[in-house]
């Protein structure tokens, strides 16, 4: 009986965890073109990258990389004070803006630790059989 709860949860640990990251991606590519507007000008430029930074970030599978960055300068503007010395973006000003990062980061946070969670519970299944 409890062997097969634990199948079962394990599945349906696996199939959310699926989901999450594909429905994760499309998040992603549409906070990318939202966001490309406003912070390409002021945190991704000549001034704070280089050309060659700027090209690579620029491709496809690697765009979703400063599309987290994104994010990052919104939803914790403190941390980019090291490179930008000011917080450029307010979420006052755009609070639609500010809610879209900060739940793509609160699905980021979670499905990372149902991932977790689900490789636990997995090793310690298969390791007792």
């Amino acid at each position: 009986m409890i062997d097969s709860y634990i199948k079962i949860s394990f599945v349906f640990l696996m199939a959310i965890s699926i989901i999450g990251i594909v429905g994760f991606i499309p998040l992603l590519v549409i906070q990318y073109f939202i966001h490309k507007k406003i912070l390409d000008p002021v945190y991704f430029n000549n001034k704070h990258y280089s050309e060659y930074e700027l090209s690579i970030f620029s491709s496809f599978p690697l765009f979703l990389i400063k599309t987290l960055g994104y994010i990052k300068a919104i939803v914790f503007p403190k941390l980019m004070r090291k490179k930008f010395k000011t917080n450029i973006l307010n979420p006052k000003e755009n609070p639609i803006t500010y809610l879209l990062a900060l739940i793509t980061m609160l699905v980021l946070i979670v499905g990372f630790f149902i991932l977790i969670n689900t490789a636990i519970s997995a090793y310690f299944h298969y390791a007792n059989n």
